[in-house]
């Protein structure tokens, strides 16, 4: 079991007078009023995955649902707790296509009693396990894990496995309900571990001694023998398995893929055997949405078992964790997301303009200004997104621009982003309070610029100014003879002006006028002349941002 603490939370008492609920908040609600009359002591919420693969953002919009149904229900005013269970000791199931050709021998046994594919971790689960684990922090979800194989090994589930085979009539009926081909009558609701070959998903039980607790099994390897199926040598099947765990860990409420919560589905299946078996309510289900990754024009399911993932560990190597809370919390759950790793800039732009009005919202609200439900909501989502709130507003440099800065500003030699150059920059960027920077605000802006440059690299565009002969070529030939007037115009300007953003912003558009040249004009000869494209970054923070000397050179190309 593994305890993560480190989580900020802030404005716990519930400031909404009314119905003013984000929908986790809502949700808390109606689970505790349906559940008054039972008055648990704790709210558990249950999330959980299995760790096949990588651990992907479509993965974990259940851990944060969960994640924000708990606060809900601290916001609320009782007692919860969030625990996450892998399923380390599910089987694997198939050779993925990110294994090598070599596992097809460990194919039926359970993910924790194989090796890890790049021998860094202890086992198969947790290789793909670890860097989810690892993420938790940064992502201010506040959990207690549990792993399915050491749950199995200490006895936690041998009560559970008794009941099963004691009741296994009872739930192949309920299981029949459901199925077009009904379970065979020598169906046992039990997986064994062969003792010979490792494997879950070969074994059959042929036998069950009530008296002696022992079952009989075969394996397809050809081992046979009589065994008692706890502490780790049996194995509930999921069906059986997550009613089970409900009761063990006594759960309230779980989101679940729309698979499992579908009529005749999982979770329909386990209502009537955690009732009729375990003595137990099944738990209130939240049901979510996929989250679909974007290719190009194509959005197509996640899934690690296909390889079509964004992992979580890879999100911040591009992006703050707070914006993929916010990404997943700002939509109800049931809400279908189409995630667009080119639109990772417009997704900050989105956050930082919500955290911009939280802190308006809140000095209003310190005053006493009586705020609307709008408002409320705003207020709400950032609380939620934002596990560690700041006491005054950060500085914001946009994401956009950062992608620019982290590129000119990047010292190949060194291996690093120069920070002396991205202030200077800044500074000419008309952000003259940058010579003030807090310690805070200063690391914060120097890891959105490694993110930004990553994002660049891998999902974004590579910022590559042409040569000069390019350059020349395509003033020569491509552009008409209005637009090469106003070049050399506006390289004899720049001269003269103050050499930052807002100026030469100013320069374009007067010059450009003055002319009689449509501004569109002048973008694209500055854009043709500079990238050898049509479009590019805003232009009057771009090109303050590259050396003056090679600003004014670049537009004198007819010298």
């Amino acid at each position: 079991m593994i305890k993560n603490t480190n989580i900020i939370i802030k404005n716990k008492e519930n400031i909404y007078g009314g119905d003013y609920l984000h929908w986790a908040d809502a949700m808390a609600k109606k689970i505790i009023k349906k559940r008054e009359k039972q008055n648990p002591k704790k709210y558990l919420v249950a999330s959980g995955i299995t760790p096949s693969g990588h651990i992907h953002v479509g993965n974990a919009r259940e851990t944060l649902t969960a994640d924000a149904l708990y606060k809900g229900l601290i916001n609320n005013g009782v007692e919860a707790e969030l625990i996450f269970i892998a399923d380390t000791y599910d089987p694997l199931r198939k050779v993925y296509p990110f294994l090598p050709a070599g596992y097809e021998k460990y194919v039926g046994m359970p993910l924790s009693e194989i090796p890890c594919p790049e021998e860094c971790c202890k086992s198969y689960a947790e290789h793909f396990l670890k860097p989810f684990v690892d993420s938790l922090e940064d992502l201010g979800i506040n959990l207690t894990l549990y792993k399915s194989d050491e749950n199995y090994k200490k006895g936690l589930y041998d009560e559970k496995i008794i009941l099963a085979l004691e009741n296994r009539d009872k739930i192949r009926d309920i299981l029949n309900r459901y199925r077009k081909e009904p379970l065979p009558e020598d169906w046992y609701p039990l997986n064994v571990v062969c003792e010979k070959c490792g494997k879950l998903s070969t074994t059959k039980v042929i036998n069950y001694n009530r008296e002696n607790k022992t079952i009989e099994y075969v394996c397809s390897c050809g081992h046979k023998n009589t065994v008692k199926p706890f502490k780790g040598r049996g194995k509930l099947p999921w069906r059986v398995d997550w009613p089970a765990r409900w009761s063990i860990f006594n759960v309230i409420a779980e989101p679940m893929g729309k698979d499992h919560g579908t009529s005749g589905g999982s979770y329909d299946t386990g209502v009537k055997i955690a009732r009729e078996i375990y003595n137990y309510q099944a738990p209130e289900k939240i049901i979510y949405e996929w989250i679909q990754l974007k290719i190009g024009e194509k959005a197509v399911p996640m899934s690690s078992s296909s390889g079509v993932v964004f992992a979580v560990k890879d999100w911040v190597k591009i992006c703050h964790p707070e914006i993929l809370r916010f990404l997943l919390l700002r939509s109800k759950p049931t809400k279908h997301i189409d995630f667009d790793l080119k639109a990772i800039p417009n997704l900050v732009d989105d956050y930082e303009e919500l955290e911009r009005k939280y802190f308006e919202l809140m000095k209003k609200r310190e005053k006493g200004v009586e705020l609307n439900e709008n408002d409320m909501d705003k207020i709400r989502l950032y609380e939620l997104s934002t596990p560690k709130i700041p006491d005054e507003l950060p500085l914001q440099i946009p994401y956009r621009f950062c992608v620019i800065i982290s590129q000119i500003a990047y010292d190949a030699e060194k291996g690093e982003i120069n920070m002396d150059k991205v202030l200077e920059i800044l500074k000419r960027n008309n952000y003259e309070s940058i010579d003030s920077i807090k310690e805070s605000d200063f690391e914060r802006l120097k890891t959105r610029l490694y993110m930004a440059r990553n994002w660049a690299l891998n999902y974004g565009e590579v910022l590559k100014i042409i040569d000069l002969e390019k350059a020349k070529e395509i003033y020569n030939n491509e552009l008409n003879e209005k637009q090469k007037e106003w070049i050399k115009t506006f390289g004899e300007k720049l001269r003269e002006i103050e050499f930052d953003a807002l100026s030469i912003h100013e320069l374009i558009y007067n010059s450009a006028k003055e002319m009689e040249l449509n501004p569109k004009e002048a973008f694209l000869a500055s854009y043709k002349i500079l990238l050898g494209k049509k479009y590019g970054p805003k232009l009057g923070s771009f090109l303050s941002s590259l050396d003056r000397d090679f600003v004014i050179g670049r537009y004198s190309l007819t010298k």
